[in-house]
């Protein structure tokens, strides 16, 4: 028997009187137009929704947020190229346009520090640091900057703040090595320091450190095998002034004084020469017997710093007449 089905109700039909089914075809349309209506409805509420959602994400970013973030960014630009000055004023203008933004005040501080202003970086620093307290990076830069200035207790809070955070830190514990240095505390120190080498395998400047403490302590062969290890780790005639001058240092010690002689020189051609290094290698010369080559070198520190004393000294003592031995005979047999 053919059936149909209205609005859920299912009926033969020939049982339906016609006007019965004209007014189920009616309801049947009101019921379709009813539904696509709702649908609409839904899809405008959704469109609204996404419209009303999109302007509340675009007020959660002020406007003078905004500027800041773009006057960094040409901040940075400028401290990348060297241009320290527009940099300061960029990053300060950053500052004023958003006083709680942090990356803001980190790299001001940088900038100011870089052009000599240290009490006022610190100042931004430390602020940075109040914006962010977690983050262990800044804490130990702002270590860094304060041990700088002498605040040796100051920075070893912030070393001991930046551990408990991250322990895995190599800057942390290398700030807390160099606080212990500064103390004296050697020992301390240099386990601090290889500590953060470990932490960071590739650091030649935490390997240089280990080297000249361990100099320090009176290793000087422990100090010259650091040395060794962190000079190989660059290419021939790049290697830095500071671990030759340190590697010569270290053979003087050892009695190695043509050794010491090679590395000081090779020191003293590798950047800017410095008085104190010229007269270390004129001692190494002294030592090696090289005593022409030792004048010419101290008169080399003193035509850079007139007023280095110990070159003076040592100088005055190489240009006094050397007696030869049979003046010193005739000396003897005369008294």
């Amino acid at each position: 028997m053919a059936c149909e089905w209205r609005c859920g109700w299912v009926a033969p039909l020939g049982t339906i009187p016609a006007a019965t089914r004209g007014l189920l075809e009616i309801l049947h349309a009101m019921f379709d137009g009813f539904r696509s209506i709702l649908f609409w409805l839904a899809m405008t509420f959704s469109v609204i929704a996404a419209c009303g959602c999109a302007l509340h994400k675009k007020k959660l970013v002020p406007e003078s947020l905004a500027t800041c973030r773009q006057l960094s960014r040409e901040g940075v630009s400028a401290m990348e190229v060297g241009q320290w000055e527009r940099a300061e004023t960029l990053l300060t203008n950053a500052v004023e346009a958003s006083p709680t933004d942090g990356d803001a005040r980190k790299n001001l501080a940088e900038v100011l520090w870089q052009q000599g202003s240290h009490r006022d970086a610190v100042v931004h620093m430390e602020a940075a640091v109040r914006l962010d307290p977690r983050h262990a990076p800044t804490i130990v830069r702002d270590g860094e900057m304060l041990l700088a200035l002498g605040a040796a207790d100051r920075a070893m809070e912030r070393a001991e703040e930046a551990i408990r955070i991250d322990p895995t830190l190599a800057g942390a514990w290398a700030l807390r090595g160099r606080v212990y240095r500064r103390r004296g505390e050697m020992e301390r120190a240099l386990a601090d320091i290889q500590k953060s080498l470990q932490h960071s395998p590739q650091d030649t400047d935490a390997l240089l450190e280990i080297a000249q403490i361990q100099y320090e302590l009176g290793r000087p062969q422990r100090s010259l095998s650091t040395l060794h290890c962190l000079l190989d780790s660059f290419p021939p005639g790049e290697e830095p002034q500071e671990a030759l001058w340190m590697e010569g240092l270290a053979y003087n010690s050892l009695g190695r004084h043509f050794e010491a002689v090679e590395s000081l020189h090779a020191a003293s051609v590798r950047g800017q020469p410095q008085p104190e290094l010229l007269f270390q290698l004129a001692q190494a010369e002294q030592a090696a017997g090289q005593r022409d080559s030792a004048t010419n070198t101290l008169r080399m520190a003193l035509a850079i710093d007139a007023g280095h004393e110990p070159s003076r000294v040592m100088l005055a003592q190489l240009e006094q007449p050397v007696e030869s031995p049979t003046v010193q005979v005739e000396t003897i047999i005369r008294q």
